[in-house]
């Protein structure tokens, strides 16, 4: 049996023994973490507010890394070419919104949840459409995505049926993150996110040596990050949509990504950490953009090109390398199936349960339905898994829905803590347009409707976000403005861009502000030097 399942991997046994001890390292280090029980939910869902810097900055990369990158997005970027980087480099400006923007008020308001803070700011109803919108979406994209682009991985390279490895990737991951909570989820992702980054860097560089920049890059608007508006797949004007509404969304609004943040020990931490993820943006773009580069490179002619990381693994690594780069991709799934499932646990039992069933239930109950509540999303994120297959580039799927669902949630958000006047009404109304908008991608990709002006959904998502920035103020014009309290030091000021009076002055070289503008500078030369 052995013997036979080995001849039809595309792995040798020391590859085989080499994953197996990374997943053993793995639960090992999850429940090694969880070993100390969760008294309280603040220990469970939110570390205990203990995280350092680092361990924030390495945890935002691999929960936001997964089979959406380095097979989704390869499988982009092998189609279209550089363009495709923009998703990991255009970063910068939403990463700099969350820093001197949003995490002032989530730390100094001891927030927990997103929609915790829509209820402090518009009041109860946004946060219950906010919070369902929010577990909703992880249960039936963003979860049946990383678990189906895993499944492409592993039967690629063992022959796994796709649903099959994407039950037991679930199975595997959520052992210690439903056990463990989000102190196990961090501590695995610190490991992890070094390992997916040193994997996707080791295929960059055999690729550049393979291949050459030059034959890289190619020529046309494959070399080029910035596309004229003419461009069908992705214009400029589609990355200004992916700059302002997916990326803001996606690093401000989005539970699973800022919770590292909300965990921080304070506002330093959280900032350095928001910091050191926009550093590691830079080595993102060449670990799982570049490499779609380098296989059309070496072979244009995939079939599909899903597998084109698969393919690089398997024809640019010797043996034994092949088993660490497998590894580093498992921990890349791994690590974004529990941070998805944490935090829709804690969206669930904070902002839905609580409220409506469990104001006076222990906390080790509450711990307990959060547990359920992450085992109910691994079945839900596993029986959606065949609809993704629907699409030829995974990448897009989600991209593609994101897009849309930004707008309403982005508007909401900026609008709320900028303009005093903004109300409870406008955000309940423009919060309930995302789920229609939602629906869109999936009936424009069986039953075409859209006219050729907005036939791209990412221009789609721009008009989105405008539209709903207008209706947020609009609405806001025509309702009753909110109390007093509800805008109370929940408006955003210039005084918000210094640390708390009281803060622990550390030296000149741990400021803030240096390490942003530097790792910002490095964007805007990687932008003017391949524009």
């Amino acid at each position: 049996m052995l013997s036979e399942l080995l001849s039809s991997v595309r792995l040798g046994l020391l590859d085989c023994i080499i994953l197996l001890a990374y997943l053993v390292v793995v639960a090992a280090i999850g429940f090694y973490v969880a070993r100390r029980e969760k008294k309280t939910t603040e220990e469970y869902f939110l570390a205990g507010f203990n995280l350092p810097w680092y361990a924030i900055g390495l945890s935002m990369v691999a929960a936001s890394i997964s089979t959406e990158q380095f097979i989704g997005e390869v499988g982009y970027a092998y189609t279209f070419g550089l363009a495709v980087a923009n998703w990991e480099w255009l970063n910068f400006i939403a990463l700099s919104v969350l820093i001197w923007i949003f995490i002032p008020f989530y730390i100094r308001g001891k927030v927990t949840t997103m929609p915790e803070f829509l209820e402090r700011r518009y009041g109860r109803t946004p946060r219950t459409i906010f919070a369902w919108l929010t577990v909703v979406s992880y249960m039936i994209v963003n979860l049946p995505l990383v678990l189906y682009g895993g499944g492409v991985a592993l039967n690629y390279i063992f022959g796994t049926p796709i649903f099959i490895a994407a039950v037991l990737l679930a199975l595997l991951t959520g052992a210690y993150t439903v056990y463990g909570g989000l102190s196990s989820v961090v501590w695995t992702d610190v490991f992890q996110c070094v390992l997916l980054l040193m994997g996707g860097l080791l295929i960059f560089f055999l690729g550049l040596h393979h291949v050459g920049w030059d034959q890289i890059r190619s020529s046309g608007d494959r070399a080029h990050l910035i596309l004229p508006a003419a461009n069908p797949e992705l214009p400029w004007t589609a990355m200004v949509a992916v700059a302002l509404s997916t990326n803001i969304w996606y690093f401000c609004t989005n539970q699973y990504i800022n919770q590292r943040c909300l965990a921080a020990r304070d506002e330093w931490h959280a900032k350095m950490g928001v910091v050191l993820c926009g550093f590691l943006g830079v080595l993102l773009g060449l670990s799982v953009a570049i490499p779609g580069m380098i296989a059309h490179a070496i072979e244009p002619h995939l079939k599909d090109p899903n597998q084109a990381y698969p393919f690089l693994v398997t024809t640019l690594l010797p043996p034994a390398l092949r088993g660490i780069i497998l590894a580093a991709l498992v921990s890349a799934i791994m690590s974004t199936i529990s941070a998805l499932v944490n935090s829709t646990a804690t969206v669930f039992t904070i902002d839905v349960f609580r409220p409506l069933f469990g104001r006076n239930m222990s906390e080790a109950r509450l711990i307990n339905v959060g547990r359920w509540c992450g085992t109910i999303t691994l079945v839900v994120g596993v029986v959606c898994v065949p609809v993704v297959g629907r699409w030829q580039h995974i990448f897009k799927y989600c991209q593609e829905i994101w897009v849309l669902l930004a707008g309403p949630t982005v508007a909401v958000f900026l609008v709320g803590v900028f303009w005093r006047r903004a109300s409870n009404t406008a955000a309940t109304v423009t919060l309930l347009l995302s789920f229609p908008l939602t629906a869109v991608p999936f009936v424009q990709k069986f039953h075409p409707f859209l006219p050729t002006a907005i036939k791209n959904i990412y221009v789609l998502g721009l008009l989105v976000l405008g539209l709903c920035i207008g209706l947020v103020i609009g609405i806001s014009m025509f309702t009753a403005p909110p109390p007093a309290e509800k805008t109370y030091g929940l408006r955003w000021k210039p005084a918000m861009l210094r640390l708390p009076v009281g803060t622990l002055k550390r030296p000149w070289y741990k400021s803030v502000v240096l390490w942003w503008a530097i790792f910002v500078g490095m964007f805007v030369a990687i932008y003017a030097w391949l524009w």
